[in-house]
C-alpha cells in the first residue's frame, strides 16, 4: 500500500512537472517527458505487472492534459511498458546503456504511434520533434536511470512477500 501511494505521488508529481516546469527548459521548443522516462525505467526495473499497471495510470494522467481523445496515452503507455518489461528481464538493470537506448527507442515509437492515430483521426499534430526528443529523452535518462534504479532498490520500494 505503502509503494503504491509513494508511486501514486510521484506520477502525479512528474505528470505536472511535464506541463508546467519542462517547457520552461525547452530547447527550441523541444523537452522530454520525465514521465515516460520513468515509467520505462520503472518498468525495466520492476517486471511486466507493475509496469503494466505504472502504464496505464500514468497514460491516464498524460490523457488529462490531452485534448483530443481519452484513453490513446494509457494505450500506448501499457503497451510500451510491457515491452521496457520484457527487454529488462534479459539484461543486467544496474548497467544503463540498454535502458537508455530503450528509452530513447520507445520514446520514438511512441511518437510515430501517435503521429499515425492522430492522422487516423484526421487530427493535426507535429512530427518533426519526435527524434529531437526522444534524443533529448535519452540524455535525461542517463542521469535519471540511476536514480530510478536506487530508488526501486531502497527498502520501502522492495517486493516482501508474506504468507
Amino acid at each position: 500500500m505503502k509503494r503504491s501511494f509513494i508511486l501514486g505521488i510521484i506520477l502525479i508529481l512528474l505528470t505536472i512537472l511535464d506541463n508546467s516546469f519542462m517547457p520552461f527548459i525547452a530547447i527550441r521548443g523541444i523537452y522530454p517527458s520525465l514521465l515516460f522516462i520513468f515509467i520505462i525505467s520503472y518498468s525495466i526495473i520492476n517486471g511486466k505487472l507493475e509496469g503494466t499497471l505504472i502504464g496505464v495510470f500514468s497514460g491516464i494522467l498524460q490523457d488529462i492534459y490531452f485534448n483530443n481523445i481519452f484513453g490513446i496515452n494509457a494505450l500506448l503507455n501499457m503497451i510500451l511498458c510491457l515491452i521496457a518489461a520484457e527487454i529488462g528481464v534479459n539484461i543486467i538493470k544496474k548497467k544503463r546503456v540498454i535502458p537508455v537506448i530503450t528509452c530513447f527507442i520507445l520514446s520514438v515509437v511512441k511518437g510515430l504511434l501517435m503521429v499515425l492515430i492522430n492522422y487516423i483521426l484526421k487530427v493535426n499534430i507535429n512530427y518533426n520533434t519526435i527524434i529531437y526528443s526522444s534524443i533529448y529523452s535519452a540524455v535525461i535518462a542517463i542521469i535519471m536511470y540511476r536514480i530510478i534504479y536506487n530508488f526501486c532498490n531502497t527498502k520501502y520500494m522492495e517486493k516482501d512477500w508474506k504468507f
